[in-house]
């Protein structure tokens, strides 16, 4: 379940030059301690930044560090990847972010750091990742549910209160420590998709993107709670949203709202002339044929129904149905997620 494995030779290949001065033993030095390059580590085949392993050297008359670090680098010849590292600096400096416990600590920033090929910071070690821990019934999972749906809908409420969404909520970035002890420790990661509200349309993986985002809306506050539930939702039942099962890549999108639309048959899948974008017309063409006619489609069930064939508490359930709604309009907030009736039961439930 650890997040440190040696990375593929073929993934080892593929890291453009300038990574060469990360190889092991090499020292970063920082403004609040040095780095030595231990390992590089996989992510889940998503991540186009390089992340490696590093074990902290404190400087001299520091006060104490942990162990390890993470140590993400983008390639300059990589701009989406460079982009997306500069966007994750900036989320560390909005009012709340880099002191917040729902986020992953940020360390030290290196501009440059690669004999001027380069840039990388330092990050957080955490042990695990959920999207390689397996969900079994068990008061161990469901400390684990509980430890990362705070962890995910308190950083909601710090990014919506600076009018910012994290648009890339899924199991790869939800980052674990001590969940073979119990003692659980759950972080939001990889912000290098967080943007202002509003902002980003066609955003989201398509297995945690909200009904209203699909339909061409921007993603918002209320896109980010659904994000939370999705994530849940195919973390307990894998496969039950998004992509995954699609035959071909080009109806990826269709066959994901299909999906939704079976789980949620009230969802209101418009017709295509009420839509704008022949992209768009398409695909709510093909999603409502694609929910009614094919046979992975109609083996989907109604969200209730799909929830009593997994062995969870009620509690548990009774979450889900909370955050779950297609209308953003009637899609409850973090806040009141947090301190609902339904939350405050699974916590009890676990002996919080």
């Amino acid at each position: 379940m650890r997040l440190t494995r040696t990375i593929s030779s073929a993934a080892r290949k593929s890291l453009s030059k300038p990574m060469s001065s990360l190889a092991p033993g090499h020292i970063l030095l920082g403004a609040r301690w040095n780095y030595r390059i231990k390992e590089a580590v996989e992510g889940d085949n998503t991540q186009i930044s390089t992340g490696f392993k590093a074990e902290i050297i404190q400087h001299e008359n520091s006060l104490g560090s942990p162990q390890w670090a993470f140590i993400k680098a983008a390639s300059p010849s990589d701009a989406t990847a460079t982009e997306n590292l500069e966007r994750e600096r900036r989320s560390y400096l909005l009012p709340g972010v880099a002191s917040a416990a729902c986020f992953r600590k940020l360390y030290d920033v290196f501009d440059n750091s690669m004999g001027g090929t380069g840039t990388c910071i330092a990050l957080e070690w955490l042990d695990t990742t959920l999207a390689e821990v397996k969900y079994l019934p068990g008061a161990l999972n469901y400390a684990i549910i509980q430890s990362f749906l705070r962890a995910a809908l308190s950083s909601c409420i710090v990014l919506e209160n600076q009018k910012f969404v994290n648009t890339d909520y899924k199991p790869a970035n939800t980052l674990l420590s001590g969940i073979e002890t119990g003692r659980v420790v759950a972080k939001v990661g990889d912000l290098g998709l967080v943007f202002p509200a509003g902002d980003r349309f066609e955003a989201q993986p398509y297995s945690m993107r909200a009904p209203e985002v699909f339909l061409g809306q921007a993603c918002t506050e209320p896109s980010q709670v659904w994000a939370v539930a999705a994530m849940l939702l195919c973390w307990i039942k894998p496969g039950i949203l998004g992509e995954w099962d699609s035959p071909h890549f080009l109806i990826d999108k269709a066959w994901s709202m299909a999906k939704i639309k079976r789980l949620f048959p009230s969802w209101n899948l418009p017709n295509p002339d009420e839509v704008e974008g022949d992209t768009l017309k398409a695909a709510v063409k093909s999603a409502g044929r694609m929910s009614l006619e094919e046979l992975e489609m109609r083996a989907i069930s109604p969200l209730d129904v799909e929830l009593r064939g997994v062995e969870m508490p009620e509690q548990l359930r009774d979450l889900l149905r909370l955050m779950l709604i297609v209308d953003p309009n009637k899609r409850p907030s973090a806040s009141s997620v947090l301190t609902s009736r339904e939350f405050l039961a699974f916590e009890k439930l676990n002996g919080i």
